[in-house]
Formats: structure tokens, sequence, C-alpha cells
């Protein structure tokens, strides 16, 4: 008789990790969100070629140079993505919990700052000094992105205004640390700190002068981070709370403390990769050192989808971008700012499928508003147009004038955000659309005097074109406004 063995206990383990892979892989929605995110960066490339082709530029050398640097400095290009991939989780991680963190770039600031300090204050042995340049521009990521957390779960204060606020502020604050603060370096005209100590210095890896062990630091937080938000009972408070926040609150979920420690892991990751930089390449403190790698993380996020794994996958593309971008200035003589061209395409792309699902949402439902109400309906349709156009023209207008008459230019930009608001204010049926009407009426009224006085008769013609039809229109609006939205608008 033969016995059957039975599986050990870490055999077990195994087969459930293959099984829970095999079915994530053969979900229709990872399906689906790879062939979305393919199209988009096909649809991105597709523009840009379009792009180089009008300006004088021949895309197929452009892009064959583009890939051809990036294989050949694929240490840069790993190395690009190191910043790029923490600060994607970063952002990723507080989009889970329904928060916007938009000021990456200064906790990544804060944190690299303070992995500095401690980095050349400081004398430790080789391996304790590299963790606590870590853990200290980890805690000081943490505790800057905490504050605006604290700010959005117990005074309401929106996270996009305070972070952003915060971002800024941190930019000028280490900007004063390193040229006139405690920590400039003595003797150097440069606005830099001194080299920190090597002890505090994180090893090059395979013979690079670029990449290091960082990016296989950032790499191993991405199975954190996976884990994280997938298997622990906070991370499904978060994504519980993400999803629908007055929900998770009912289940007895506190919001707001989830929302406080997500805001504040966020700025930890952020904090991580100016640690990890200053640490890895750089060996001091520069001031200006980033050139936006935290806002660049938005756009690895939402090429990732907001997930570990997508935002790994989208740090290496935007890294190779990078890469390969100074090779095919040099080769191809295109601009490397075609490059964040090519950037803004991608996320423009990722994003259309959501933006089309919204119009179609709501397009549906405009168009039963406006049969339910055909008179008042077209009118609004009309003034949904005159937005749209206004939007146009107002820039067109005031384009000209850049050089000449910048309060003329500032007009036009506040008229043409004034139509769009028009319009979306009618797409959605809001209460406000006739006062937003009456409002971009007016802009343009003043638009017609400012061009009166510069006597340009461009700017004039459209002008009194555009005023007089909006105010006629606005007073349709209030003429034809149905009861129901008149009693609405009094409350």
């Amino acid at each position: 008789m033969i016995e059957e063995s039975t599986p050990s206990m870490e055999q077990t383990a195994l087969l459930t990790f293959v099984d829970r892979l095999m079915m994530r892989l053969k979900s229709k929605s990872l399906h689906r969100n790879i062939l979305h995110t393919f199209a988009s960066i096909v649809l991105a490339l597709g523009t840009a070629a379009i792009i180089m082709l009008a300006t004088g530029y021949d895309p197929l050398q452009a892009f064959s140079a583009l890939f051809l640097g990036a294989i050949l400095n694929f240490d840069q290009v790993l190395w690009r993505a190191t910043p790029l991939l923490l600060a994607g989780l970063s952002v990723a991680l507080a989009f889970k919990c329904g928060l916007f963190n938009i000021g990456a770039e200064g906790q990544l600031y804060m944190g690299s700052l303070a992995a500095t300090a401690v980095g050349y204050m400081i004398a430790l042995p080789i391996v304790v000094h590299q963790l606590a340049c870590l853990v200290v521009g980890v805690g000081v990521g943490f505790l800057y992105a905490l504050l605006p957390g604290v700010l959005r779960a117990y005074r309401g204060a929106h996270e996009v205004v305070t972070t952003m606020m915060l971002s800024y502020a941190a930019v000028f604050f280490t900007q004063w640390m390193v040229s006139q603060g405690p920590m400039h370096n003595p003797g150097d005209w440069r606005s830099i700190s001194p080299i920190i100590f090597d002890s505090a210095q994180i090893p090059k890896i395979l013979g690079s002068a670029f990449l290091n062990w960082g990016f296989i630091i950032a790499v191993l937080f991405v199975v954190v981070v996976d884990f994280f938000i997938n298997k622990t009972v906070m991370g499904y408070e978060m994504r519980a709370v993400g999803s629908n926040e007055d929900a998770a609150r009912t289940a007895g979920i506190d919001a707001k403390r989830n929302m406080a420690i997500a805001l504040g892991l966020s700025g930890a990751l952020a904090g991580l990769a100016g640690a990890v930089e200053v640490q890895g390449y750089y060996h001091r403190f520069y001031d200006q050192w980033s050139g936006g790698l935290g806002f660049d993380g938005i756009t690895v996020a939402v090429l990732g989808r907001n997930n570990p794994w997508g935002v790994l996958g989208g740090a290496i593309f935007f890294g190779a971008l990078k890469a390969g971008g100074l090779f095919m200035q040099t080769s191809a003589e295109v601009p490397s700012e075609m490059v964040q061209v090519i950037q803004g395409l991608v996320v423009l792309f990722v994003a259309a499928p959501r933006l089309i699902d919204w119009f179609s949402n709501h397009g549906v439902a405009y168009a039963r508003w406006i049969k339910d109400r055909p008179l008042f309906g077209f009118l609004s349709l009309i003034a949904l147009s005159y937005g749209v156009f206004g939007a146009f023209m107002g820039i067109l207008v005031a384009g000209p004038y850049v050089s000449s008459n910048f309060s003329l230019l500032l007009l036009g930009f506040v008229t043409s955000i004034g139509g769009l608001v028009v319009a979306i204010f009618h797409f959605q049926r809001d209460e406000r659309r006739t006062r937003a009407t009456w409002m971009v009426a007016l802009l343009w009224a003043l638009m017609l005097v400012s061009g009166l006085s510069m006597a340009a008769a461009s700017v004039v013609s459209v002008a009194l074109t555009l005023a007089g039809v909006g105010f006629v229109i606005s007073i349709l609006l209030m003429r034809l406004q149905p009861k129901s939205d008149e009693l609405k608008e009094a409350a």
C-alpha cells in the first residue's frame, strides 16, 4: 500500500500564492487596463509624431534615437525610474483612500534635506548610518504630509490646496537652508549643503555610475505597498474610505483617522524617494535638484492606474523616456522637451476613457432634460455653445498681445476659463448657470473697454459681439427659466 504524501505548509502557501497570481493574470479587468494603457501610449506617440512632422522633425529618426538611447543607457533608465517609482507609490497610496496628494514634491524635498542633515552632521557606522538617514527622511516626509492629512480629516481643508501650498513652502524653505541658512556649504557660492559622509552613501551596483541599491529598495516597497493595501486591515479600511466615506463610517471605520494616516504614509514614501536620491547619487543637497520628480509621480500613478505593479511599469517607461530623451536630442536633434509632451499626452489618453464615460453619462441626462423642457433646454444648449466658443476666442483674441499688454492677456485667460465654466454648468444643469453666463458677458464687456482703450479693432469687434450675445442669452435664461429651478435658486 502506497501512502499519499501530504503537502507541507510551505508548499501549500506556495500553491495558494500561485493560484491567486494566476487568477489575477486571468482577470478581465487587468487585461482591460493593460489594453487601455498600451493604447494610450500608442496614441501619445502617434500624436507626438504628428507634432514632430508639423514642426519639421523626423519622428521615425526621433523614436529610433529615443529607443536606442534607453537601451544603451539602461542603467540610467532604472536610476531615473527609482524616485519616480517611490513618488508614484506615494500618490497611488493616497488615491486608494480617496485623497489627491499633489504635494509629493515638497515632501520629497523635506525628506532629502533631513537625510542630508543626518548624513553629514552625525558620524555612525556604515550600515547604521545609511538606515538612519533613510528612516529620518521617511519620518520627516510622514510628518510633513500628516499635517494636511489632519487638516483634511478634522477641519475639512482640501488636501489639494494644502499639499500644494506646503509643497511650495518646502521648496523655498530648503532653498533658504542651503543658500543662507545653517546647511549652506561654507565658502561655496552655490546653494548646496556639505557632502554627506561615505558611511551614509548608498553604494552603486553593476558597476554603474548612476544605478544604486536605491532601485532595489524602491522595488521592495512595491511589494510592501501592494501587501499593505490588499492584505492588511488598515489597507482594507483605507480602500473602503476611498470607495465610499459615508458607507465606511456607517460600517464602524474611523474615516478621519484613516485619511490622516494615508496622507502621512504617502508623504513617507515621497520622503524616502528624496533620501534615496541624495544618498545614492547626489551625496549632498542641491537647491532645485528634483526638477519636478514629485509632480512626475502623479503621471506615473495615473499611468499605472494606482496599482503598485502598474506604477513600477509606469516608472520604468518614464525613466526610459527621460534617459532616451537626451540621446534623442543629440542624435536626432529633436528637443528633449518633446519627452514632456509625450508624458502629458500619455496622461491625457489614459484619462480619456473616464472622460468619455463622464460625457456619455451626463450627455444622455442632458438630452433628456432638453426633451422635457424644449424651449429653455434649447436656449441652454445655445448658452453651452456660447461658453465653448468664448473659451477659444478669449485666448485667440488676447494671444497676439502677450508681449505688449499683459492685463489684456490675463483678462482673456480669465474670460476663457469663465467660458468653460458656463459650458460645464449648463451641461450639468447646475443652478448657477445663469449667473455664470452673466459674469462671462461682463468679462467680454471689460474686454471691449480694454480693446477701445488700445484702439484694437479685432478685440473690439469680437468683444462687442460676444458681450451682446452673452447679455441677450442671460436675459432670456432669466425670463424662460422654469419655476422649479427658480425656487431651487431662491432656496
